[in-house]
């Protein structure tokens, strides 16, 4: 029998080694170095992926596996549809990555968890100043070597549609100078969106080549969102013709 949407969201936080760890390494914990406690945090929240992607009955395949760096820092952009993104994401990258993550995720007991004890980062996409002052500290944390993971259509998209990339993302690595990694995801929100209910699919992930600040130039800079967004869409288009 398979789970509820509940009973997959409670292996987040379901045993005793889990709540050790998320209390003994959590980030902000001074007796821890900064990446010393996100690499420990992220190769549990792995494991807990992976869990779930099997509870749920899903199989992911990789395409491009090939363009995934070994370490960052790095820039990840994915589409988003589904809460599976994140799962899918987090099963198959093995460089820890922290995640931008709207504020109202502050208000999900569960996966808000994980989110503090790996150091993300919270945006307020209506206050433009914590806006601004989001993407500041993540240019600081691209600098100082740690990846990031980004949806930067903002929210899950409702249609088929690739939602438009919100410009503001795409400062990150321009000001940091590090490449982007683009990732297109399918029938993530097949698993459970499309019917509120478990179902056993198979999720598809394609990942492009990267795309490095360092070789553009100034006008290819300034039309990198676009550029980005319609890499995506190609990744998409060709996931959707194949399978």
């Amino acid at each position: 029998m398979l789970p509820s949407i509940n009973e997959l969201l409670a292996i987040f936080y379901s045993d005793i080694s889990t709540i050790h760890i998320l209390r003994k390494y959590r980030f902000g914990n001074k007796k821890y170095g900064k990446r010393e406690s996100r690499e420990k945090v992220y190769s549990v929240l792995k494991q807990i992926a992976r869990r779930m992607a099997k509870a749920a009955g899903m199989k992911i395949k990789v395409i491009g596996a090939e363009n995934l760096p070994e370490k960052g820092p790095v820039v990840y952009i994915a589409n988003h549809k589904s809460l599976f993104d994140a799962i899918t994401l987090v099963s198959i990258i093995d460089d820890p990555c922290i995640a931008i993550v709207k504020r109202e995720v502050e208000r999900m007991p569960i996966i808000s968890r994980w989110v503090r004890a790996l150091g993300c980062i919270y945006i307020d996409r209506e206050d433009m100043r914590q806006s601004l002052e989001a993407i500041l500290e993540g240019i600081k944390e691209l600098k100082e070597g740690q990846s990031i993971l980004i949806f930067p259509e903002g929210t899950r998209s409702k249609t088929d549609e690739l939602g438009k990339f919100k410009e503001g993302s795409f400062k990150l690595a321009l000001k940091a100078n590090v490449p982007i990694i683009p990732i297109a995801l399918l029938n993530t929100e097949k698993v459970f969106e499309a019917s509120k209910k478990i179902v056993p699919q198979t999720v598809y992930m394609n990942v492009g080549k990267p795309i490095d600040p360092k070789n553009l130039t100034a006008e290819e800079k300034k039309i990198l969102p676009k550029t980005v967004e319609n890499t995506v869409k190609e990744l998409l288009e060709e996931l959707k013709n194949n399978n």
